[in-house]
This record gives C-alpha cells, structure tokens and sequence, in this order.
C-alpha cells in the first residue's frame, strides 16, 4: 500500500504545472467571487446603479425632482433624451429610464394628479427591485413632493374655510401638515405608488396624485427573461466545459501514441486540429438544439418564430466556444493541467459574463471586463432573440460578430500552439 502511495504522490508531483493549479486553484476563484459579490473595495458596497433620466417637462420642478434623486448615494443619474434613452434600454445597454413627462411643473402647481414614469427593462428584474426602492427615496421623500403636499393643504384649507385670517390659517396648516409628515413617511415606504388612505387634513388622495408609474419596454405576453437567462446562462457555461473535454482527446492521442501514428500518415497536422474543431462546433450545434429544444417543450420558451436568428447565435456561439475548447487543449501539456485551466477559466468567465451573477451588482470596473468574456456576448445575444425581439441587424449582428472573431482569434492561436506543444512528441 505504501509503495503505491509513494508512487502516486511522485507521479503527482512531477507534473509542477498540475499541481501548483491543484492548490492554487481556489484562489483566484475566490477572488472573483468576492469581488463580483463584495464590490470593488472589498467592503461589501456595491457601485452605484446608473438610471437614465429624460427630463421633457425642463421645469424649475422638474429639475429639482432630478436633484433629489441625485441626492440618492446608490442612484447614479445620468440625464438623456427620451428617444435615445428608451432605445439604450430596449437594446439591452441600460437597465431603466425615467422620464419626467411634459405639463409635470403645472401639475404640481395646480395641485392635479402628476406622474412619473419608469421604463425598463423586465430581463434585470433583480436590479429592478432595488432601483425602485432607490427611486422610492428620492421622490417621496424629495422636495417636489413636499412642496406638492403643503400646495394640497393650502388648497383644501382655503376651500373648507374661506376668509380665514392669517394666525389661524398658520395654525391650522401647521397641524395638518404634522399629520401630512406621518403619511409621507408611509408613502415614501411604497415604491409602487399605488393609492392607499391615509393622510390627514384633506391628504387621503396624496399617494394617488402623486404617482410612479412602471412599464417594461418589452411586452409581459412574452418570454419570461429569468428562463432565457436560466438556459442561455447555463447552456454556454456548460458548452465550454464539454468542448474543452473534447478538445483534450489530442492530449489523450498524444498520451496513446495515436497522434504520433497519424502524424506518419499523408494527413497535414493542420488537419487533425480542424478535425477536431469541426467535430467540436457539429457537437456544440447539436448540445445547444437540444437543451433549446427541451426549454421550448418543457417550459413553454417561445423559438418557433425565431428560428433563424437563433440558429445563427447558436452556430456563432458553438464556433466561438469549439475554438476556446481546442485553444486551451494546445495550451496544456497533461489531462491534469486542462482540468485545472479549464476549471479557473470557465468558471471566472461564467461569472464575469454574467452566465452565474447578474453583472449590476459588480463593481464598475468588472462590469467593463465582462465585455471582454466569450458569455458575455453569447447570452446577450440569447437575451436579444429571444427577449428583446431585435431585428437581425444593427447590435444583433454586431454581438454575432463580435463572437466569430473571438472563434478566430483563439483557432489562430491553436494553431501556434498546436506545433509548439501537441506536436512536441518528445
């Protein structure tokens, strides 16, 4: 038994490259996860979340309306046009705008009923809840509402009792408004902005007149965005696991002696790797099909009407991950080395590209990162068939090149490292 041990742990420890991945694996594995869940100073805090805001009304009201959501330490406000705002939102590169409509200032002032509006996107539903509770500070809380509540009392007193003298109608407001202050503070509590009683001194319609009101910008009859995310997430994490498995099998020839046969065979070397790449991307298709195919069966996932598009973001994502497969096989020397690259890179990737953590609740810097992970595309390619409905063309196809040239970029580098590793037969 002894021996057998000791032979193991040498076998173990001649292969350095293993093993320092072995043991140094979870690190850098644990760092991402901190980072993307802690935020970027380790504290816990999370970054601001950046909210569009269109301000059409462009009133003295208004624009105090935008400083007090300002105020907001978590709220990130960031002034646009409505047209160009509301496009960023359905195009997937914001999660939210607010618009301040027109005829808001005059509203308030004649104490009529005034809205807000936010519109968003449903697929960040996570980043949803929170901003809405972000936003619930900013406006029942802000000064225009104030300003909205004492109008309503001036108002209500000066229909109630005509020809009050000044002293008394001082009086008088001042009471009301101390009750007015406790139903503020509970209708600050509701971010939906739905009405509710309450409120003294004429302020039981306060909550109503005052209103948030919130639409998606995609239609509810539609895909539901958590189950394109459960299957576009999960589908191209573990596409890049199984590819990579397979684009290993040229460690194993190598290991077997196959390779070196093949290699005094009249087939080129190049074409053992395109063999093996093509094999790659036909089982990706096939991967990606299926586990489409049962979400569409079993969970209702519209595909029917989408057909082309979605088979070209599924083609374009089977090459990317078939070339990042065979990219890490060329690089690792060992089974043991491409199970420990393959582990660190993947995984870090599924969570900087927002396959396993929704990429609001990252630091900023991250968020700038995940552009740079083969997910990343992928899923918000998935997210703009199958949720945002968008048109094959303009971001859609951009998203689509983005990923062959990522495919190419790794093939090229297989290649390189294909002579310099695999092919090393000694």
């Amino acid at each position: 038994m002894f021996k057998i041990l000791r032979k193991e742990l040498k076998s173990f420890l001649k292969d350095r490259r293993a093993m320092i991945l072995t043991f140094l694996l979870p690190i850098p594995l644990i760092t991402v996860f901190a980072f993307a869940f802690g935020g970027g100073n380790g504290k816990g805090t999370i970054d601001k979340i950046p909210l569009l805001v269109s301000d059409e009304d462009n009133s003295v009201l208004s624009q105090q309306t935008v400083t007090d959501l300002d105020s907001v330490k978590l709220l990130n406000v960031i002034l646009c046009k409505y047209d160009s705002g509301i496009n960023l939102v359905k195009t997937g590169k914001r999660a939210a705008i607010f618009d301040i409509p027109k005829g808001f200032s005059d509203s308030v002032k004649a104490s009529k009923k005034f809205h807000w509006k936010l519109e968003y996107d449903a697929a960040e539903s996570m980043e949803m809840g929170m901003l809405q509770q972000l936003l619930a500070q900013g406006l029942y809380r802000g000064k225009v509402v104030k300003m909205a509540g004492e109008k309503m009392i001036t108002n209500s007193i000066g229909a109630q009792f005509p020809g009050m003298d000044s002293s008394t109608f001082k009086f008088v407001f001042s009471k009301i408004k101390e009750n007015f202050g406790d139903a503020e503070s509970d209708t600050s509590k509701k971010s939906s902005g739905k009405s509710s009683g309450g409120g003294g001194g004429g302020m039981g319609n306060m909550n109503e007149t005052m209103k948030l009101e919130t639409e998606s910008v995609v239609s509810a009859e539609l895909t539901s965005p958590g189950l394109v995310h459960a299957v576009a997430g999960t589908a191209v994490m573990m596409l890049l696991f199984s590819l990579t498995g397979m684009g290993g099998s040229l460690l194993d020839e190598k290991e077997q002696g196959t390779l070196k046969r093949l290699l005094y065979s009249p087939i080129h070397p190049s074409q053992i790797m395109l063999g093996k790449m093509f094999a790659s991307i036909l089982v990706a298709c096939v991967q990606l099909t299926i586990m489409f195919t049962f979400t569409s069966f079993v969970f209702g996932l519209k595909v029917h009407d989408k057909i082309l598009p979605l088979a070209l973001v599924i083609l374009a994502t089977a090459f990317a991950c078939s070339g990042f497969g065979v990219f890490l096989a060329t690089i690792a020397k060992s089974r043991s080395q491409l199970q420990g690259l393959s582990t660190l890179i993947i995984l870090s990737m599924s969570v900087l590209g927002g396959s396993m953590v929704p990429t609001f609740i990252m630091p900023s810097w991250m968020q700038n990162i995940s552009c740079f992970t083969l997910n990343y595309w992928s899923v918000q390619g998935f997210y703009d068939v199958l949720w945002r409905q968008l048109p094959l063309s303009g971001i859609l196809l951009m998203r689509l090149g983005i990923l062959l040239l990522i495919g190419a970029c790794f093939i090229l580098l297989s290649f390189r490292f294909f002579r310099k590793n695999v092919l090393a037969l000694d």
